[in-house]
């Protein structure tokens, strides 16, 4: 099939949706698509080239940051998307376009199918469901969720990647069917190394540093993790993000500062070291979809302590492969996190547990199921499309 995939992150820009993008082009084109990407430009980055067999195309669109993108920047993507493929479409044929994302990316294969007549599916990754992450956008819900409903009724199907997310989704339209496929991890790439005992105990946190990651708590923990740890141990923070300066606050005023260590931005390419020669986990987020980072943790073979929200409780187990922390409870964040690092068989019981279920969440897997709902959606398009014979 000759496949149009819509998204306004793909790497080196963006977050998790970006990081499900990458590995689904790789493992769409291994099962003999014909892809194409139509994501946002940045900078100097190439406006056309061809990775893992997929042709990327990069168009305007505003975009300041590398890790973040504001409401008005993703409607200047969708505006530009729209008029880009609907052009291509023109040029080229198109079997079937899969969304990332309800807004804008949904938005615009909705258009393509009205114009052009073109059938698209849409991947929802959180924040596109009604009241998924109410810090962000609580105010911005009432208005798109009807603009929503429109974009995934239309939809052949809608992926949505945890169960959390597709009860929110259901809260908003009951009548509408979610499927529930996971993100995944490359567990080839993603696995454990045979590496000499660290000093002190690492502690890693991957992510953006936003209010919303939820790192603020952990800071907060780190006095009492002091004061009651038996071993050294240090705490690796992996991203950068506008809330650094008031995070370095907060540790400076608690007097918490020399246990943190900030290695800022690690390409993608190389983020699999970070967890190789880590020992702990750490994510205490205030609202999830399917965090790839605890995914890529646990392909690597690491224990985590991830708050217990949407996304998380379905691939943290409690007391079997890491802990759940419920809200801002920072006294049993920080119990938890010195049971682990004063117990380095424990951690290596939880991390062989965490590599063990990451094989159900093995790329393959989940990439073979969007190919199979691909090919089925071909399949009924073929059988509409032939004229009974008289």
């Amino acid at each position: 099939m000759k496949l149009l995939l819509i998204n306004n992150e793909f790497p080196p820009i963006g977050g998790g949706g970006s990081t499900v993008t990458k590995y689904a082009i790789k493992y769409l084109v291994r099962a003999g698509h014909e892809v194409t990407l139509v994501t946002s430009q940045y900078k100097d980055l190439p406006k056309r080239e061809v990775i893992d067999g997929a042709k990327i195309i990069r168009i305007p669109a505003v975009r300041r940051y590398k890790d973040y993108c504001a409401p008005w920047e993703l409607v200047t993507f969708g505006v530009s998307a729209l008029v880009y493929v609907f052009f291509y479409s023109l040029r080229h044929r198109v079997d079937f376009v899969q969304a990332y994302f309800a807004v804008p990316a949904g938005w615009v294969a909705w258009m393509l199918k009205k114009l052009r007549g073109v059938p698209y599916a849409v991947y929802f990754g959180g924040s596109d469901i009604p009241n998924a992450n109410p810090s962000r956008f609580a105010r911005l819900y009432p208005v798109l969720t009807p603009l929503l409903k429109v974009v995934w009724r239309g939809a052949e199907f809608r992926t949505v990647c945890s169960h959390d997310l597709i009860k929110l989704a259901h809260e908003a339209d009951p009548d509408t069917e979610f499927l529930w496929v996971p993100n995944g991890v490359d567990t080839a790439r993603f696995k454990p190394i045979n590496r000499t005992t660290n000093p002190k105990v690492k502690i890693l946190f991957i992510g953006r540093l936003i209010p919303r990651k939820g790192f603020q708590r952990v800071v907060r923990a780190l006095p009492q993790v002091r004061q009651q740890a038996r071993v050294p141990f240090e705490v690796e923070v992996v991203g950068t993000g506008a809330a650094k300066s008031e995070l370095d606050n907060l540790a400076e005023k608690i007097g918490v500062s020399d246990l943190i260590k900030y290695v800022g931005t690690v390409l993608y390419e190389e983020l699999e070291k970070a967890y190789q020669y880590a020992d702990i986990f750490v994510l205490t987020s205030l609202s999830e979809g399917m965090p790839s980072v605890i995914l890529e943790a646990m392909g690597c073979g690491l224990p985590v302590v991830a708050s217990d929200v949407g996304g998380n409780n379905e691939i943290v187990k409690e007391g079997e492969n890491g802990y759940l922390i419920a809200g801002d409870d920072i006294d049993n964040l920080a119990r938890k996190l010195v049971n682990l690092i004063d117990n380095a068989d424990l951690r290596r019981r939880m991390g062989a547990r965490s590599r063990q279920m990451a094989a159900d969440y093995d790329w393959g897997r989940i990439m073979a199921r969007y190919d199979e709902m691909y090919r089925k959606c071909k399949s009924k398009s073929e059988k509409l499309k032939i004229t009974p014979q008289n």
